[in-house]
């Protein structure tokens, strides 16, 4: 592969982008060269702070100097935007979830094999040193076996912080499939793959009322789940009481704890990628807080963490010829995963879930940012 850096194509000019942009700019092997959204204006502003292009989606595809799309748009349009850049002989690496039902997810993975492309897929918080540490001493056994776990999402609903937060009540949104995906891909990468799911799954409120601006006052259909509870038991043994909602006005749960047989472990935040890091062990009588010596735990000031770090990561692993950890495979599995707890509400009994993934590689905590191993 060529020592130039590769690069990177942009389609989606939202919330996200900025951060995804200065992210990957931390990286000599990456530049982003364009950038595309429905909304020129949107494009055109980005592409004025990072002194990109602002260009067509056809263009964007037919530059063959771009090597990579992302794929930033709304969970509906993955499907549709990610199949038109594989087809166009693009590596993809998109926002997740991979698909909005395990089909369109499913295709995709076909296209990008029959291509001999790669496809990846957010989140990539689990590459953070707050995490990558947790499974450092998971996999040292400093909490001994892990036997269970809780994961707890609870969040009042993004009506009262997002500008738009009408398409996370709509196909493809709801806590489960737009959080959830940073717990359920963290606990696989922690704990390995699920072997089945059971989960209750409901609407509490048909409509929402917006809070912010510029759509203050609106009311939002609500088409999805909004509160939902189960349980996954992994191929490991361990069993995960997980909870999703965007109706908990406030609660006092850590967001993953993990109960082994010799302690207790208390992780970061899965939506960060670095956090406390404590343990309990037993025969002790306080808790100790581990601090966190791996790469990757802050972004470039004035943005969102190190969003796009698994793009960066991805197009490491092509120049290193190994398999990328944020992999479409983990991303399908997860999405098995969450969508299982709806239709086990829905036929009130356990799912086994069919697909599998083998846990990412860790990183190597002596590396220098700027590099994977």
């Amino acid at each position: 592969m060529s020592n130039e850096p590769m690069k990177v194509g942009i389609v989606g000019a939202g919330n996200i982008s900025a951060t995804y942009v200065a992210t990957l700019h931390m990286f000599d092997f990456i530049r982003v060269k364009s950038i595309y959204d429905l909304y020129d204006s949107s494009a055109q502003k980005l592409a004025a702070q990072f002194g990109i292009e602002a260009v067509a989606l056809d263009t964007m595809l037919a530059d063959p100097e771009i090597g990579l799309i992302i794929n930033l748009t709304t969970p509906v349009s993955h499907y549709a935007i990610s199949k038109k850049a594989l087809l166009a002989g693009k590596h993809v690496y998109s926002e997740k979830p991979l698909g909005v039902s395990m089909a369109e997810a499913e295709e995709l993975m076909s296209i990008a094999r029959a291509g001999d492309l790669r496809l990846g897929c957010a989140p990539d918080t689990f590459l953070g040193g707050g995490h990558q540490l947790t499974r450092r001493l998971l996999d040292e056994g400093r909490i001994g076996k892990t036997i269970s776990a809780t994961a707890m999402l609870l969040l009042p609903g993004h009506e009262h912080w997002h500008p738009n937060p009408a398409f996370f009540y709509g196909r493809g949104g709801g806590p489960m499939l737009d959080v959830g995906p940073y717990y359920v891909t963290n606990l696989i990468a922690l704990l390995g793959p699920v072997r089945e799911v059971f989960g209750t799954a409901k609407i509490t409120r048909i409509e929402r009322m917006v809070k912010t601006d510029p759509h203050r006052g609106e009311t939002i259909k609500v088409l999805v789940p909004t509160h939902l509870t189960g349980v996954m038991e992994f191929h490991s043994g361990a069993t995960v009481t997980i909870a999703t909602s965007f109706d908990v006005i406030k609660h006092k749960h850590n967001q993953i704890e993990l109960y082994g047989s010799e302690g207790t472990m208390v992780t970061p935040d899965p939506n960060n990628f670095t956090g406390k890091v404590e343990i309990f062990r037993e025969g002790t009588d306080a808790w100790e807080e581990v601090p966190v010596d791996h790469p990757y735990t802050e972004g470039v000031p004035g943005h969102l963490g190190l969003r796009g770090l698994g793009a960066a990561e991805m197009v490491d692993s092509l120049r290193s010829g190994r398999q990328h950890r944020v992999s479409s495979e983990l991303a399908f599995h997860a999405l098995e995963v969450m969508t299982a707890f709806e239709r086990s509400a829905q036929s009130r009994g356990v799912v086994a879930i069919h697909s599998s993934c083998g846990r990412p590689d860790p990183i190597d905590r002596t590396i220098n940012e700027g590099r994977f191993a």
